[in-house]
Formats: C-alpha cells, sequence, structure tokens
C-alpha cells in the first residue's frame, strides 16, 4: 500500500493539519507532495495514469452508500466528477487530497489530470470526529480519518488503531 498526501499549500500552515499524523507515523507508505495548479508533479501526472493508482473521493453516483459526505457535496461536485471511473477494489497508491472541502473541489476542479484519473470511494457510513475546523462537510472525513479507513481496508488493524490514538491526542491538545 502506498498513500499519497497531495497537499493545498495553505494546508501546510496549518495547526489542524491531519495528514502530518500519519506522514509521522507511518514513512514507509505515507509521502507528501504539493498540489500545483500550473505546474504538476510529473511523477504524480504519470502514477494517475496508470491503473494501480486511484485518487480518493466520494462517489457522486452513489450518493446513498458513500460516506464522505457526498449527500452534502453532490450539488457542489457534480459537474466536476462526470464521467469517472470508481474503482471496486483499493489501488495499490491512493492519492488523497489534503485540504479543506472547499479547497479540495478547487483543486480537482483545476487538474486535468486528477479530473481523469481513476477513483475510489470509501464505502458505508463513516461519522467523522473531527472537531478543529468550522464549516465541515456533513459525513466528510478528514484526512486521518480517511487513511484509518483506508487501513482498515487493508487489514492493517494495529496500524489503524495507532493512527487513531494519535488522532484522538492531536484533537485534545489542539482545542
Amino acid at each position: 500500500m502506498n498513500i499519497v498526501l497531495l497537499t493545498h499549500e495553505r494546508e501546510l500552515l496549518r495547526p489542524t493539519n491531519t495528514g502530518r499524523l500519519a506522514l509521522d507515523a507511518f514513512p514507509h507508505f505515507c509521502s507528501r507532495l504539493i498540489w500545483s495548479r500550473v505546474a504538476p508533479d510529473k511523477r504524480l501526472v504519470s502514477l494517475l495514469s496508470q491503473q494501480s493508482a486511484a485518487v480518493l473521493f466520494p462517489d457522486e453516483k452513489g450518493a446513498s452508500e458513500s460516506p464522505n459526505g457526498v449527500d452534502t457535496l453532490n450539488a457542489k461536485s457534480e459537474s466536476l466528477l462526470t464521467k469517472d471511473i470508481y474503482l471496486e477494489c483499493l489501488p495499490q497508491t491512493l492519492v488523497i487530497i489534503d485540504a479543506t472541502w472547499q479547497e479540495a473541489r478547487k483543486m480537482l476542479r483545476q487538474s486535468p489530470y486528477l479530473k481523469q484519473a481513476a477513483k475510489f470511494a470509501l464505502s458505508g457510513n463513516h461519522d467523522s470526529s473531527f472537531t478543529l475546523r468550522r464549516n465541515q462537510v456533513d459525513g466528510g472525513l478528514c484526512t486521518i480519518e480517511c487513511i484509518i479507513e483506508v487501513c482498515k481496508i487493508q487489514g492493517l488493524t494495529q496500524e489503524a488503531e495507532q493512527l487513531n490514538t494519535v488522532f484522538e491526542l492531536f484533537q485534545q491538545k489542539s482545542r
């Protein structure tokens, strides 16, 4: 398993960024790239053109089934994700957009390689416990919560539990 956090530059400065928790805990399978609208990372563009990689994003077609706030996101994201290919199985490499929901939609809209890439959506209902930011999308998970769910899918129960503990401590200290 390989997780690439595609991070908005503003996210680097936010004390509430949860992606860095996974980077610190599991640098052997988590890495970070900074998103650029005008100069996309060539390795990432190449990677996303392969069948072994996908972008994590809610499945707009399965609005009632998706855990990432699709009901709320559907109207705002509908035009972003037309003709998307959603993988049924977790790909070898998963790109997670590490940004606010508003920034994530903007990144997807402004990046043809992200729009054209295969997508993967988490299944089932997951309630977010992230409380450190205002204006959260109902049902939307923060970056580390997505990574925790991906670890569970991969059968990495101990890693998921470790990340959950780190996340809970992070929220307690940040309040």
